[in-house]
């Protein structure tokens, strides 16, 4: 069976001779536009609100999904990727992380010419000015395994687990380069975050509360995103765990039940090692799968 890093390679290379017909019409698909496109927007929506989700049409399954790869869509996302580096990392978690990671640069390569961005919970790039609607200290367009294995090398776990400020850095710039398309009415492309984290986040305060845990951040940008009218999967966020800590397995059950709690759009998937789906070590394929599963989710809510 060929394995996933040649099919990634045969697909990068498949692409550099699509022909210029093709590449319009991936930007323009040929299917017809959702139901919603269709009816007038609510009274109250503003002609941008309404022109940002029908740029958004563009996105259905008919558009994103092909039977000969199952990674296609990843044309329509750009994909970030945030690592924790905490201490609890050390050892056989992170180099599990990395060797998935070099597997999963390629894929994602070979369906976007911009490669991955990747961020780290504790270690902090120096950057300089980064790209508009993207955060500082993070690795832009890495597209393939040896500048991932450049970088684990570089970098060495330890310290906290600050996951609400990190998902903060990351998602805060594009949140606004979001809102300040909707004055423009132009269509921002849809980010999935991938998450990749061993622990509960922390550590908390004294007095017992714990300013790192995600949930005030996730169910800002949800609200945030339901007054723009933004498509179901303009923005995901893909927890993954790695290993078995019982304590991050609770607070991976905690965003899950955010949506009734806060009464919000689901724009949070998580993935624990209970899940019967779950491989013994942590893989590319794997990591793609759970994020093509979220997406498939949205697309079923929209």
């Amino acid at each position: 069976m060929t394995s996933l890093l040649d099919r990634a390679k045969n697909s990068l290379a498949r692409r550099r001779t699509l022909s210029k017909e093709k590449k319009r019409d991936r930007a323009q698909p040929a299917s017809p536009p959702p139901a919603y496109s269709e009816a007038a927007p609510p009274p109250r929506a503003s002609a941008a609100a309404a022109s940002v989700r029908s740029a958004a049409s563009a996105y259905t399954r008919a558009n994103m999904v092909r039977d000969d790869d199952p990674y296609y869509f990843l044309y329509h996302f750009d994909t970030v990727l945030l690592i924790d580096d905490s201490s609890s990392m050390l050892g056989r978690r992170w180099r599990e992380v990395q060797t998935a990671l070099q597997r999963l640069a390629p894929v994602c390569t070979s369906h976007d010419d911009d490669g991955v961005d990747l961020y780290f919970m504790n270690h902090l790039a120096a950057s300089g000015t980064p790209p508009e609607g993207k955060a500082a200290t993070g690795y832009y367009g890495l597209t393939d395994a040896r500048q991932v294995e450049e970088l684990f090398g570089a970098v060495r776990p330890g310290g906290p687990t600050p996951t609400r400020r990190r998902l903060e850095d990351i998602l805060d710039p594009y949140m606004a380069q979001l809102e300040a398309a909707r004055a423009s009415a132009s269509a921002v492309k849809p980010l999935n975050l991938i998450v990749l984290t061993d622990g509960m986040p922390g550590p908390a305060r004294a007095a017992g509360d714990n300013p790192h845990l995600p949930e005030p951040a996730v169910v800002g940008y949800a609200r945030r995103l339901d007054a723009l009218q933004a498509s179901a999967w303009q923005l995901g966020i893909q927890f993954i765990q790695v290993g078995d800590d019982p304590a991050a397995t609770r607070a991976l059950d905690d965003l899950d039940r955010l949506p009734r709690r806060h009464r919000i759009r689901d724009i949070v998937d998580t993935t624990k090692p209970c899940s019967a789906a779950a491989p013994a070590a942590l893989t590319a394929d794997f990591i793609l799968k759970a994020v093509l599963g979220g997406v498939d989710r949205r697309l079923d809510a929209d």
